[in-house]
């Protein structure tokens, strides 16, 4: 449900709204921390280094997702708050174009570049092949990293916290879940765990979509506000890139 937050007691309101997202974002990052423990635990100590030596690029990409989204989300509650819901919505569009294009770019560049990166790193000789199967797949699955945070920073700038943490609680223990099926029942090794944490992010993403479909009217686009708008696709540019 929307919620303003210009009205009411403000410390009230900021904890309400701050405690969700900052735990949020700590569970987010646990996504390579699961793998790498379980990795270690059923694979021994060459994947575990495979997966665990990655985490600062998945880092830095999820941080990079994460930064964009919510620049993009700064325009909505903008306009949210001004009860101006058709220029939210157009923020939105525009947000949603601008995030498939990253994702887009982003996916084909990094998993062009994965074995320049690895090198980079130096990763060792034994464990290049697993952590090459790792971050490929993690990689592709960028896409589905930006569908959580956009739309999760979409629920967040009408006033809702809870709901894409509940959902991101939800995705962790399904990775869990997941990592002991690909890798237990599946032999699928390292490659097994990062297909875990992205199809776990992409059931996050999709039912922080479904549930803006579905309780959220003023979220749902018209066809007037689907038209491309230049300086609105700056002004988020603007806001996402610093961010």
């Amino acid at each position: 449900m929307a919620k303003s937050m210009t009205s009411g007691r403000i410390l009230p309101l900021i904890l309400e709204f701050s405690v969700p997202l900052l735990l949020g974002n700590l569970v987010q990052q646990t996504y390579n921390f699961i793998d790498a423990a379980i990795v270690g635990r059923t694979l021994g100590e060459n994947a575990l280094a495979a997966v665990g030596g990655t985490a600062s690029v998945q880092f830095l990409v999820l941080g990079l997702c994460i930064g964009l989204c919510m620049g993009f989300s700064i325009p909505v509650s903008q306009h949210f708050g001004a009860e101006d819901y058709d220029g939210m919505r157009s923020y939105i569009f525009h947000g949603y174009v601008l995030a498939a294009i990253f994702a887009a770019g982003l996916t084909a560049s990094t998993t062009l570049f994965c074995g320049p990166i690895l090198r980079l790193l130096q990763t060792a000789p034994e464990v290049y092949a697993d952590a090459h199967s790792y971050l490929s797949v993690i990689f592709l699955g960028i896409p589905f990293a930006i569908l959580y945070n956009l739309t999760s920073s979409i629920l967040r700038a009408v006033g809702d916290s809870r709901t894409p943490f509940a959902f991101l609680c939800v995705s962790a223990v399904l990775n869990i879940v997941l990592d002991f099926l690909f890798i237990m029942a599946f032999g699928l090794g390292c490659m097994g765990a990062a297909l875990a944490t992205v199809l776990s992010q992409g059931v996050s993403g999709g039912l922080c979509l479904l549930y803006m479909r579905r309780k959220f009217d003023i979220l749902r686009l018209q066809k007037v506000n689907c038209i491309w708008v230049g300086h609105r696709a700056k002004k988020l540019l603007n806001m996402g890139l610093p961010m």
